[in-house]
C-alpha cells in the first residue's frame, strides 16, 4: 500500500502548538519546529524557546528535522543568504554549520526555508543544497527544502525565481512547497488556496521533481481582510469572530469557510476544507510523496482524524474535476 507522509511546521512560540504535538504528533511522520533563523551576519542563530525539552518530547516519534529561516529582524532576507552562497569556500562554511547543528544535536536532518531569493541566486543556492546534501546523506541525516509555490517558469520574480526546481529536487529528500497564500495580505480577498491553483502547483512540481519527493504543504489558517489589509485567523479564532459577528460561515468553491462582516472578508480553514483540499491533490496526482502543513497550533482539530484515515491510503481520495487554466500567483509570501 501506498505510504503517505505528513508533516507540520510547529511554531515553537504558541503555546497551542506545543498543546497539538502533545495529543496529536502520533498523526505525524515528521516534524519541523520553528527553531532557527540566520542573523545579520548570516549566522544560525536561535529562536526564542528553540530546542524546548518539552516540545521535543511531545514530537517524539516523528521525524525531527527542525527549520531554518531567513528570517532577520522581522522580515525575510534575501541579502543574508546571498552572501552564505556567494563563493565556494561560504557555501562550504554554512553547509558544514548546518551539518554540525543536526549532528550535535541528534536530528534526522533539516530543513531550508530560505525565501525572497532573486533569479539570480538560483545557480548559487542549488550549489549551496547540493553540498549540504551530500554532507547530510553522509552522516545519514535527511535535507528538506521548503520553497515558495509556482505554476511556471516564467514567474521569475524574487521567491519562485531563486530556485531550480529540478535541481532542487535532485538533491534533497523531499520538496515542501507553501500551497498556499494565492490571495495574501496585500491582494483582494479570496481563498487562501484555490483547486485550480493548487492542482497548477502540483503539476508543475511533478514536471520538476520526483513525485515521491513532492510534499504539498496546505494551510490550516486563513485571513480576515478589510479592502487588501489582512490579518491572520486560525480555525478557533476566525469560528470566534463569526459567532461575535452573529454570522454563520458558508463554503466557497475551494471548500474554505467564508464570511463578510463590517465591510471586512474572512476566509479560513477547516476540517472539510482539508479533506477537499487533499482529494483534489491525491485524485489527480496520486504518486506524490505527502502533505506539510502551516501550522500546528492553528488547527482544526478535526483535522488529525482525517489524516489518521489517509496515512497509508492510497485509495481513499477522490477524484477531482479538471481545472480551468490558474492565474498568475503572487510575487512572494508576507
Amino acid at each position: 500500500m501506498y505510504a503517505y507522509t505528513f508533516s507540520a511546521w510547529v511554531p515553537a512560540w504558541d503555546t497551542n502548538a506545543l498543546t497539538s504535538m502533545q495529543l496529536h504528533a502520533g498523526s505525524l511522520d515528521e516534524s519541523n519546529p520553528g527553531w532557527y533563523s540566520l542573523d545579520g551576519n548570516g549566522a544560525i542563530a536561535k529562536n526564542w524557546n528553540a530546542e524546548n525539552p518539552q516540545l521535543r518530547a511531545a514530537m517524539t516519534g516523528t521525524r525531527l528535522l527542525p527549520t531554518i529561516k531567513n528570517y532577520v529582524n522581522g522580515s525575510f532576507n534575501a541579502a543574508v543568504v546571498l552572501s552564505l552562497i556567494a563563493t565556494a569556500d561560504a557555501r562550504e562554511a554554512h553547509a558544514e554549520a548546518i551539518r554540525q547543528l543536526v549532528v550535535q544535536n541528534a536530528f534526522d536532518g533539516i530543513d531550508i526555508d530560505y525565501e525572497g531569493l532573486p533569479e539570480s541566486a538560483k545557480s548559487n543556492f542549488s550549489a549551496l543544497i547540493a553540498l549540504l546534501a551530500e554532507k547530510l546523506h553522509a552522516v545519514n541525516r535527511k535535507l528538506s527544502l521548503t520553497l515558495a509555490a509556482k505554476t511556471g517558469d516564467a514567474q521569475t520574480w524574487a521567491g519562485p525565481g531563486g530556485n531550480d526546481w529540478q535541481s532542487l529536487g535532485a538533491s534533497a529528500d523531499s520538496i515542501k512547497i507553501m500551497a498556499y497564500d494565492k490571495h495574501y495580505p496585500g491582494s483582494a480577498p479570496g481563498d487562501v488556496t484555490p483547486l485550480d491553483w493548487l492542482d497548477a502547483v502540483v503539476t508543475y512540481a511533478e514536471a520538476h521533481v520526483p513525485s515521491k519527493k513532492v510534499i504539498v504543504g496546505l494551510p490550516w489558517y486563513g485571513y480576515d481582510w478589510l479592502g487588501t489589509t489582512a490579518s491572520a485567523v486560525t480555525y478557533a479564532s476566525g469560528m470566534q469572530l463569526a459567532v461575535s459577528q452573529g454570522v454563520t460561515p458558508s463554503r466557497d468553491a475551494s471548500g474554505e469557510l467564508t464570511f463578510a462582516y463590517a465591510g471586512h472578508s474572512v476566509f479560513f480553514q477547516d476540517a472539510q476544507s482539508y479533506v477537499v483540499k487533499v482529494n483534489a491533490v491525491l485524485g489527480r496526482h496520486p504518486g506524490i510523496g505527502g502533505f506539510a502543513h502551516w501550522r500546528a497550533g492553528a488547527e482544526d482539530a478535526g483535522v488529525w482524524p482525517k489524516i489518521d484515515l489517509f496515512r497509508g491510503n492510497s485509495s481513499g481520495a477522490a477524484p477531482a474535476p479538471a481545472p480551468p487554466k490558474p492565474a498568475r500567483t503572487r510575487p512572494s509570501r508576507p
